[in-house]
């Protein structure tokens, strides 16, 4: 299936595609108010077809740089506890219990089962016979051994009991169907305002004559697999003088990075952080946005960039590449790790001004089915199937 498919097919085959006639309640608990999934919510709560409710379990997170943001009046940081280090899933959220007897919601959507929160939720809600669905990234992409594959089964258990699951992305549709055949999978990617991009990018002035800048944005750790693209940048930077890659981005491998490059100087650039709001006038000062990461459930970044109308290179192992880019007409998909394809993909790009000409046309085409009214058609198709099939299981 190719990526317009996946796009144009929205919900899972067979689903009802019936507008709405009520406004539709919905409670999300999800982890934390990161950027992108603010802005779903924003135009969920705008939008006049739904009613919403945000509790997060985490005001934010120690590997996270994100601007402290003042919450709209449907959004609650709960109360809680934090017994590890290892994010949500050493959370635990009190309140979760009078907040479930509390909930006069349609629908309940939750995200990562890992958490002891979202634990009790599902089991709960499932005890109850309340409509819920779990909403996640695509599961088991990463190794464990053998504890930890038996922990996250365990964990994984109560979505087979979910009344759907909402996919972040046309790879985690293929998973989740596999993983649990009983239950409705649709595809509800996240989505990010665009607008700020293109117009951002509509306004750029014209870029130096045969310079080239490929730009990075993300944490600076290994799952990005920023290495590899330092090494493929070394190795393209040999014969190409014209060259310059912008890393935007803070982690625990600036320093080792930085110290790596020296010898290449102001043609690898560390803006460090950066903050969300500045990220449109990054992204249209650039040529090219490369994410090799080897591994990313979604990666909104290439939400950003598409809104930009760069032309990408990602790998495989980023999520987003399987309904954002389409392979030598939109950018290039790599394997993950493969360092010698990442720097001819460079070289090619950076070489041959026609071909980063028609990938940029060929974005800026493709961004007009990815913006805010995408997420709202596709969680408006989404809730109403659900609703439809709940209603004719408790009917039965």
């Amino acid at each position: 299936m190719t990526s317009i498919d996946v796009l144009d097919a929205g919900v899972r085959p067979g689903s009802q595609q019936s507008a709405f006639t009520n406004v539709v309640k919905l409670h999300f608990l999800t982890v934390m108010p990161s950027p992108y999934q603010r802005e779903t919510f924003e135009a969920l709560d705008a939008s006049g077809s739904f009613d919403i409710t945000v509790d997060y379990f985490a005001g934010t997170a120690a590997d996270r740089q994100w601007t402290p943001v003042r919450l709209h009046p449907y959004e609650t940081i709960l109360p809680g506890i934090q017994f590890s280090r290892h994010g949500a899933a050493g959370r635990f959220n009190p309140a979760i219990f009078r907040r479930l007897r509390d909930i006069r919601a349609d629908l309940v959507i939750i995200s990562d089962y890992s958490s002891p929160t979202a634990q009790i939720a599902m089991r709960r809600l499932s005890r109850q016979g309340r409509p819920w669905a779990y909403w996640g990234e695509t599961p088991n992409a990463i190794k464990r051994g053998k504890f930890g594959r038996w922990l996250r089964t365990r964990l994984q258990e109560p979505i087979c009991r979910a009344n759907a699951i909402l996919a972040i992305g046309s790879r985690a549709v293929g998973e989740y169907e596999r993983l649990f055949p009983g239950v409705p999978v649709f595809n509800i990617p996240y989505f990010c305002d665009l607008e700020r991009f293109r117009i951002a990018s509509d306004r750029a002035p014209p870029r130096a004559e045969g310079h080239v800048m490929f730009l990075f944005s993300g944490q600076l750790i290994p799952r990005k697999g920023i290495d590899l693209l330092i090494e493929a940048f070394e190795g393209a930077a040999r014969d190409m003088q014209r060259i310059e890659l912008r890393i935007l981005g803070d982690g625990p491998m600036r320093e080792e990075l930085e110290e790596r490059v020296h010898h290449l100087g102001d043609r690898v650039m560390f803006a460090g952080h950066v903050d969300p709001a500045d990220l449109p006038e990054e992204f249209a000062a650039a040529d090219v946005f490369i994410l090799p990461s080897r591994y990313d459930g979604w990666g909104v970044v290439l939400n950003e960039a598409l809104g930009a109308g760069l032309p990408i290179i990602a790998s495989k192992a980023v999520g987003s590449a399987h309904d954002l880019l389409i392979h030598d007409v939109t950018g290039r998909i790599i394997e993950s790790g493969d360092v010698t394809s990442l720097r001819e993909s460079i070289i090619t790009l950076a070489s041959d001004l026609p071909l980063r000409k028609s990938m940029a046309a060929a974005a800026r085409d493709w961004r007009q089915r990815w913006g805010l009214d995408e997420a709202l058609d596709r969680w408006r198709l989404a809730s109403s199937d659900i609703a439809k099939r709940s209603s004719s299981k408790w009917s039965r």
